[in-house]
C-alpha cells in the first residue's frame, strides 16, 4: 500500500508551525516558552493556546489528505510538565510528539537547508550551531531573552545587549572553526534578511539571493530598537514578531561576533524541510 505524503507541526518556543502540501509554512504564535525561564513548567494557558493551534494544523493535513507528524523543541524539551502536555496533546489531536534533542533539532535544520558548511538557527528558546562534526547548543532563544531583559528592568538598547551578551559568554570561547560558508535559517534570520530588503510581505523565494553581514545584522537590530514596539507591531512581517525581534537579532549578532562569521547565507527552508526527509529516509 502506498503510503500518504506527510505534513509537519514543528512546536517551537514561540509559535506552532505547519508544512504542509505548499512550500510556504504557515504559523501561529502561540508562546509556549512564556514562563518557562522562571517557574520550569508550561503555563496553563500557553498550553491550551499551542494545543489549539496544534488542533487545527492536524485537521488542516487530514484536510489536504496528508499524515501529520510533529515535533517539539526547547520548550517541551526543558519543561517540567512535559510529559503532561505530551498526553494532553495525543488526547485532544491524535497525535504523538516527537521530542528533539538540541542535537537532533540542529542535524535536522542543516539537512533541510542542505547547508555545505555551518549552520545558525536562533529559535525562540534556544540557538543552534553546528557543521561537520562540530556542534553547540544554547538554551538563549528571543523568547527567553525578552524575559530576561524584563526581569532585568533593561531601558536602553546598551543594557539590553549587556544583559543578553552575559547570558551567552560562553559563545566567546568557541574556536574560530574554518568553515567556508555559513547559513542562517529560522524566523529571526529570515525576518532581518527580509527587513534588509525592505519587503512588506516575506517571499522565499529571494531568502537564497540574500546574504547577511554582522553590520546589517546590527544596523537592523538598533532600527527596529529605535522604533518601538508600537510601530513594529504595524509592520505586516512583524505581526506575530515584533516584541522579540530586537532579541532575536541582537543574539544572532552576538553569535556571528563571537564565531568569527563575517557573512551569512539566508536559507526559508529548515528544520521542518529536514524533518520530513529524515521520515522519508526512515521509510525507505
Amino acid at each position: 500500500m502506498e503510503q500518504k505524503a506527510t505534513a509537519i507541526i514543528d512546536i517551537g518556543s514561540n509559535s506552532i508551525r505547519y508544512l504542509g502540501k505548499n512550500p510556504e509554512k504557515q504559523l501561529t504564535t502561540t508562546r509556549l516558552a512564556e514562563g518557562l525561564i522562571t517557574t520550569g513548567m508550561l503555563s496553563e494557558a500557553a498550553m491550551e493556546r499551542s494545543i489549539a493551534a496544534i488542533a487545527c494544523f492536524v485537521q488542516k493535513a487530514h484536510a489536504e489528505g496528508l499524515t501529520p507528524y510533529s515535533y517539539a523543541t526547547s520548550a517541551v524539551r526543558d519543561a517540567h510538565n512535559r510529559t503532561e502536555f505530551l498526553a494532553r496533546v495525543k488526547r485532544a489531536c491524535g497525535i504523538c510528539i516527537d521530542v528533539l534533542s538540541g542535537e537532533r533539532e540542529a542535524q535536522y535544520a542543516r539537512l533541510g537547508a542542505a547547508a555545505q558548511g555551518g549552520i545558525v538557527d536562533v529559535g525562540g528558546g534556544s540557538s543552534q550551531i553546528v557543521t561537520e562534526g562540530f556542534a553547540a547548543i544554547y538554551p538563549v532563544g528571543c523568547v527567553r531573552a525578552k524575559e530576561w531583559g524584563e526581569q532585568s528592568g533593561a531601558r536602553s538598547m546598551e543594557a539590553l545587549q549587556e544583559t543578553l551578551f552575559s547570558r551567552f559568554a560562553g559563545v566567546y570561547r568557541f574556536p574560530r572553526l574554518h568553515v567556508p560558508c555559513w547559513t542562517g535559517v529560522g524566523g529571526t534570520v529570515t525576518t532581518i534578511a527580509a527587513l534588509s530588503r525592505n519587503m512588506t510581505v516575506y517571499d522565499r523565494t529571494i531568502m537564497p539571493a540574500i546574504v547577511l553581514s554582522q553590520a546589517d545584522v546590527e544596523a537592523q537590530a538598533y532600527a527596529l530598537y529605535a522604533e518601538g514596539d508600537a510601530v513594529r507591531a504595524q509592520h505586516p512581517l512583524l505581526a506575530q514578531r515584533h516584541d522579540v525581534i530586537v532579541e532575536g537579532a541582537l543574539i544572532l549578532l552576538y553569535i556571528m561576533r563571537g564565531m568569527g562569521i563575517h557573512t551569512l547565507h539566508v536559507s526559508d527552508a529548515d528544520g521542518m524541510e529536514g524533518y520530513r526527509a529524515y521520515l522519508s529516509q526512515r521509510k525507505a
